[in-house]
């Protein structure tokens, strides 16, 4: 991996899932520092171990991991945390608390992988900002959802709507508003498409003029234009900054 390696300290209440998620973060280039199946035992490990990220479960015995959050947010800023929760109802609340990220159960290695180099980079670099984040209309409810939870955006009928893995809402803006507010996180694949770069995981070529967008996760490919299919390319190969 390109970033330095993180010091994770493992906060889960069920043995068998902090071994698999001991297993995924190393097979991510991380390390392991340390596990707890507690708030408490979680407390005592951040003293004593220093981590640089912890990965905590949402539902625990006793005190949650929302609150458990909620507390390193406002005590070690510093510390960063990802969610994993099996319920997508913690986007607001957790950016609040000042967490960074959160993965969904059953936990995948690409995804736990691409939020753990996020969260390097923010550590390496020079003056990171706080996590960007977009008004959603979901259903009946409104919340403030990471940049990074979305694989794109697409004006459909009159109206622009984001898409990830499991997610799907409606933005009260324009895509040009987008592509000025969040700049070169964006990526122009075709009219009426932009992609959040680092969702993209690869192209797939299915004729002459039939190429794919594939992303990270459970979401359905995006056609590219032939128009943009050169831009797309070189974002691939690292050509684009």
């Amino acid at each position: 991996m390109s970033s330095e390696a993180l010091r994770v300290l493992i906060v889960d209440d069920e043995p068998i899932a902090r071994q698999r998620l001991a297993g995924l973060v190393a097979d991510a280039g991380h390390q392991v520092i340390g596990e707890a199946g507690e708030a408490i035992g979680a407390r005592d490990a951040i003293t004593r171990e220093g981590p640089d990220l912890v990965l905590l479960d949402v539902e625990m015995p006793g005190e949650s991991g929302m609150d458990l959050a909620a507390e390193i947010g406002s005590r070690r800023p510093d510390l960063m945390v990802i969610l994993v929760t099996a319920h997508d109802q913690f986007s607001l609340d957790a950016f609040e608390a000042g967490v960074r990220d959160y993965v969904l159960k059953p936990v995948r290695g690409d995804r736990l992988s691409q939020a753990l180099e996020r969260a390097a980079r923010y550590r390496t670099g020079p003056s990171a900002p706080a996590p960007q984040t977009v008004r959603l209309t979901i259903g009946r409810r409104e919340e403030r959802v990471a940049l990074a939870r979305i694989a794109y955006f697409a004006a459909e009928d009159g109206y622009v709507i984001a898409r990830g893995e499991q997610l799907e809402g409606f933005v009260d803006t324009r895509l040009r508003e987008l592509e000025a507010r969040f700049g070169d996180a964006l990526l122009c694949v075709r009219r009426g498409y932009l992609v959040v770069r680092t969702a993209i995981r690869g192209l797939e070529t299915r004729g002459p003029a039939d190429h794919r967008l594939l992303f990270h996760g459970n979401v359905d490919p995006v056609p590219v234009s032939r128009r943009q299919l050169s831009q797309v390319r070189a974002f691939l190969r690292g050509d684009l900054a």
